[in-house]
């Protein structure tokens, strides 16, 4: 979860269209890469996605999904690149995460001639549109591609089943030591109005802050949404002093979704998404709303 919680914090899911692209005067574009490194854990869960986990031969820390990502060497963290230790994987193409990569380490691989692209997600939308980029890229487009079709058509299908539920009010708790959330131009509160849920906090600035308990007292959600770590378990939250002049008391409102599915913009939040939908229904089932 640190990992994820690095990259809300360094505004990698701002708000606008996907960022895909490559370095200036990077080398002629490599299609079909054969040695990929995926420098953020989101962008691994990507490549593999896209069909192109065989060509992983690098990756950063945190990176746990799928399986085999865990043996990857890991050439960067939130403190930046080994680059030498990437060079020591001979990658011919390097994925970045935009905002999350220094700038200094990205100017580094330029200057050495390795083929840099940068990716960001600030939507839902988005996750489709850098399969079917990294399936160019490794040469697996048309696996990239169906598979970007299927995320499509699941995302299409919860707004169809959502959009006109009830609304049920949300705090999305994104850390909690300190308290932190997002605003409405975040991911993760696109995945709420999504689900038919309205962020209380969708109106503050900026992308990521900590709201203070007083503010969120004063808002006084329905339910609580978090990121749970499953090798925890949350069921300590119950007796969470944040929480303790809320109405949300219950463990049925506080509602945690494995933090890697709902932290990282990728593949897997697609399936917090599914989660999230399922469980404020069962909010709106409980309270005959």
């Amino acid at each position: 979860m640190l990992w994820s919680v690095c990259v809300l914090l360094s505004g990698l899911a701002a708000a606008g269209n996907a960022v895909i692209h490559g370095t200036p005067n990077a080398p002629t574009p490599v299609i079909g890469a054969s040695r990929i490194a995926a420098l953020a854990p989101s962008l691994t869960e990507l490549v593999f996605a896209a069909g192109a986990g065989h060509k992983v031969v690098a990756a950063s820390s945190f990176s746990n999904y799928p399986l085999a990502a865990r043996a990857l060497p890991q050439v960067a963290d939130h403190g930046g690149i080994n680059i030498e230790a990437l060079l020591g994987q001979r990658p011919d193409l390097v994925l970045v995460w935009t905002s999350g990569t220094r700038e200094t380490d990205i100017e580094r691989l330029v200057a050495l001639g390795i083929r840099t692209e940068r990716i960001s997600i600030a939507t839902l939308a988005d996750i489709p549109v850098a399969l079917r980029r990294i399936g160019d890229l490794a040469g697996t487009a048309e696996f990239a591609g169906a598979a970007a079709d299927k995320l499509e058509a699941r995302l299409a299908g919860l707004r169809e089943r959502f959009q006109l539920k009830s609304r049920v009010s949300v705090f999305i708790e994104i850390g909690r030591a300190p308290l932190m959330t997002v605003n409405a131009n975040h991911f993760i509160s696109e995945v709420v109005r999504l689900c038919g849920g309205t962020n209380i906090f969708a109106d503050r600035s900026p992308l990521v802050f900590q709201p203070s308990r007083e503010q969120l007292i004063a808002r006084q959600p329905d339910v609580v949404v978090f990121g749970e770590n499953r090798m925890v378990g949350a069921d300590r939250r119950d007796n969470d002093d944040v929480y303790a002049a809320l109405r949300v008391r219950g463990q049925a409102n506080m509602l945690g979704i494995e933090s890697d599915q709902l932290l990282r913009p990728g593949p897997r939040l697609v399936d917090a998404a599914d989660s999230l939908c399922q469980r404020l229904d069962e909010f709106r089932l409980r309270l005959k709303r």
